[in-house]
Formats: structure tokens, sequence, C-alpha cells
């Protein structure tokens, strides 16, 4: 068996090297077979981008199929809502390691597909009115339960900051537009994105402050 003198640890295989310090390894004799199976890759990056592409175009080429050629308005709407489904399907397999991106993805996602929907049928500000501000209104609550249980740096709260204000901002843009009939949702998301920046500022503040200042070069 082979053995490192810098870490001081056998190592078994057929290593040429330390696998801890890359560091060469001294040693006698036919090399221990490896400790652990050899275990085949049997995923194949190419053929997933194939799949995923070629579905993609499907329902790319179905949902404007539906658009142009089938003037029925529920039809369109299952239509779009299927193609909706598997945007959210692609965005969180692709960002699935990145929460806020994950999320931005998904709400500009959603929103332009209901501002789409409501444009197709007709233009009654639903979407303006009740999902967007819901949808974020439903985003500030998942930015703060991703605070609560993911362990962050310093820069990770200012990007989430960052990201609330911008969920706030935009049911106030509604608001004072005039785009809503009805100003309840809309005021209920730009209070608990309020609520959210002041809770972020009691708990997190300081490290905030830290990361603004080493950007800014303070």
């Amino acid at each position: 068996m082979s053995r490192c003198p810098a870490c001081r640890v056998d190592v078994r295989g057929g290593w040429t090297t330390c696998p801890l310090c890359r560091g060469p390894i001294v040693g006698e004799g036919a090399p221990a077979p490896a400790p652990w199976p050899d275990v085949p890759l049997r995923f194949d990056r190419r053929v997933w981008l194939k799949v995923v592409g070629l579905v993609s175009l499907v329902v790319i080429a179905g949902t404007l199929g539906t658009v142009v050629f089938i003037p029925v308005p529920w039809v369109r709407l299952m239509v779009m809502g299927l193609a909706a489904l598997w945007l959210v399907a692609l965005i969180t397999v692709r960002k699935r390691r990145n929460v806020a991106k994950t999320i931005v993805y998904l709400v500009v996602a959603a929103c332009g597909l209901c501002v789409y929907a409501d444009f197709m049928s007709g233009w009654r500000a639903w979407s303006t009115t009740f999902v967007i501000p819901i949808i974020c209104a439903v985003s500030i609550i998942a930015l703060l339960v991703a605070v609560r249980i993911a362990r962050m740096r310093p820069a990770d709260y200012l990007v989430y900051s960052w990201l609330t204000l911008l969920f706030s901002v935009v049911p106030a843009l509604f608001l004072a537009f005039g785009w809503v009939h009805h100003t309840l949702p809309s005021w209920i998301s730009v209070a608990m994105g309020f609520l959210m920046l002041v809770w972020m500022q009691v708990f997190h503040g300081a490290d905030i402050q830290h990361e603004v200042r080493k950007r800014l070069h303070v």
C-alpha cells in the first residue's frame, strides 16, 4: 500500500499522487483495489438537451398555433397554462441551485403570461389588479422563507433586499398609474414588501451595510 509522507496517511487504489495534497506518494507492491465501486454515469447531457429542445419547440409551436387558429378563449388559456407549466419546470431545473434567480425568473414568466392572457381575452385588467400583486406578495413570502431557512452570506441579504424592493415597487406603480380596478391587493403587496425590508434591516442590517460599504469601497 502506498503512503503520503506529507499527510501521513495510507493511500489505497491506483493513485500516483496523494488525493489530499497532490504530493508524491511512496510505497511498493501492487496497488490495492479502490474502496468504492465504479459506478457508470448514465446521464447524457447532449441527449437531455436534445429532448428538452424538441419538447420546447413542440410547446411553442402548439401555443402559437392555438392562439392563431383556434379562437376559443378557454382552449387558449388551457394551452397557455400547459406552456407555463413547462416553462416553470425548465426554470426550476435550470436555476435549482440559486433560489433568488429561480424566484425572479418564475415571477417574470408568470406575470408575462398573465398579461398576455389578459390582453388576448379583451384586457379586463385582472392581471394588474389581482394576479401580479398576489404573485409579488407570494414571492415576498417565498423570499422570507428562503432567508429564514437557507444559510446565506452577507451578499445574499443585499440581493434579497433588492428583490423585495422590486416586488414592492411593481404594485406601487400599478397604483400610481391607475392600472387597477381594486387597490387592496396592490396595497397588501406593498405593505408586505415594506415589512420584509424592515425585518431585513432589523435582523440583518449590519450584514447589508457591510456589503454595501464593501461594494462601494467606502
